[in-house]
């Protein structure tokens, strides 16, 4: 199963922080984070420099559906 959590971040890229935003962190099965997302549901460069703090879980899915992922982020307000 993995997990979909609302985090707030800060993009830094080695500049002035942007502000702070709310965005998702998608985790696998291990618990390891695989893709972050922006306030919109857009995928960010997760290797840039980045911190994040968990504000809560949205939900779980498994790697079947795809379409869950995006239930969770439509309940939160996303789409």
């Amino acid at each position: 199963m993995h997990k979909v959590i609302k985090i707030r971040y800060t993009l830094y890229y080695g500049e002035t922080p942007d502000a702070k935003c709310f965005g998702y962190m998608e985790l696998n099965q291990e618990g390891n984070m695989i893709a972050l997302f922006n306030g919109y549901g857009e995928e960010i460069d997760m290797y840039g420099g980045h911190e994040f703090i968990k504000v809560r879980s949205l939900g779980k899915f498994d790697n079947e559906d795809r379409d869950h992922f995006y239930s969770l982020l439509e309940s939160d307000g996303v789409g």
